[in-house]
């Protein structure tokens, strides 16, 4: 499985980004995508998960800002890995602007 989450500030392109993302993991033969809404702070809360395929963000790139609304806060790294761990995560994209 992998997760997609975005931190740090907006920039132009991240919905694009995301959606390049997805489509190119499921060419590839990854089924389970998923998006963390929140930031690092989301990827601690299980409701902040979502499942993303391409048929879910293939009009994403239309759209301002980013659709996993982005945050700066950090929770701890061990919250953070034992997280992505339960999921099964083998590919964490971590994507967004400065800050």
């Amino acid at each position: 499985a992998a997760a997609i989450v975005t931190c740090g500030g907006l920039c132009p392109g991240l919905n694009s980004v995301i959606r390049e993302l997805v489509n190119g993991l499921f060419n590839y033969g990854v089924r389970k995508v998923y998006g963390v809404k929140g930031g690092f702070k989301g990827t601690v809360k299980p409701s902040t998960w979502v499942t993303l395929t391409p048929q879910n963000v293939k009009d994403i790139h239309t759209l301002g800002g980013t659709i996993l609304v982005a945050d700066r806060g950090n929770p701890p790294e061990a919250e953070v890995a034992a997280a992505l761990k339960s999921k099964g995560i083998r590919q964490f994209f971590v994507i967004g602007g400065d800050g």
